[in-house]
């Protein structure tokens, strides 16, 4: 009997799904569960072109997934036309990154590079003057602070981290494999709702999206000591992973040529 092979879905279906789902993650402000979702399409279109060339157009899907949904946290604002495309484009090249690293690096590269490329770039556009414009990933929940009370420990963009893990686990429950695994499905449930729960039960501080500007702005009397010490560190620490991850990638593209 021959080896049942993988049914690959066609890349339009996931760019609709995805678009669509983490387009209503921003614009359900009050209840985001969608956008802890919504990414994992994203995920799966990268396998359809990680190996080769294909991968640059089928990037294309990814930009526009990812503008459309920004567009929708703007709430279709036209002025804010200019950021929407700049940021996209940004955020789009976690997933040209991991592509480019995956081909020179090979298969010991996993998804989880994706994450580390995403919360690098928000670093970068962090430290950038128009960093009042930009949406970070994190703001999607930003309405829902008694979620959040652990971010005094992980700063603000903590929340972004705490998004793309159960996007990573649906994608590795329902995309990778031809029989959706149960495993990852729960664990994609247990991350999203076990921040949550702790939340709820504990007592802690919150840092918020104005904390966060402010620190970067040099406005630092209203802040925590803890905040003030430790700063962004998650997407800190991934920036500079990036990095070394982007400049191995290059010495190997060039020791092959």
């Amino acid at each position: 009997m021959g080896k049942k092979t993988k049914t690959v879905l066609s890349p339009w279906i996931l760019f609709t799904t995805g678009t669509l789902l983490l387009s209503a993650g921003w614009l359900m402000k009050s209840f985001p569960l969608l956008i802890f979702v919504g990414l994992a399409p994203f995920f799966a279109i990268v396998d359809q072109g990680k190996e080769g060339d294909r991968f640059w157009n089928l990037s294309e899907l990814i930009l526009a997934g990812l503008a459309i949904s920004f567009f929708a946290a703007h709430l279709f604002e036209i002025k804010f036309i200019v950021v929407v495309i700049s940021q996209s484009i940004a955020f789009t090249l976690a997933f040209v990154g991991y592509s480019f690293a995956y081909q020179n690096l090979g298969s010991r590269l996993g998804k989880f590079t994706i994450i580390i490329f995403w919360l690098g770039i928000e670093y970068i556009l962090l430290k950038m003057p128009f960093r009042n414009q930009i949406i970070f990933l994190a703001d999607a929940v930003q309405f829902q602070p008694t979620w959040q009370n652990w971010t005094a420990h992980t700063g603000y963009l903590g929340g972004s981290l705490w998004i793309l893990i159960p996007n990573l686990f649906l994608y590795l429950g329902v995309w990778k494999e031809e029989k959706i695994n149960w495993v990852w499905v729960g664990l994609t449930v247990i991350c999203i709702a076990g921040p949550i729960t702790f939340s709820l039960l504990t007592e802690g501080s919150l840092v918020t999206r104005l904390d966060m500007l402010n620190l970067y702005d040099g406005e630092t009397k209203l802040l925590s000591k803890e905040y003030l010490e430790h700063g962004e560190l998650i997407p800190r620490t991934a920036a500079w992973i990036s990095g070394l991850v982007i400049l191995l990638s290059m010495v190997k593209n060039k020791i092959k040529k």
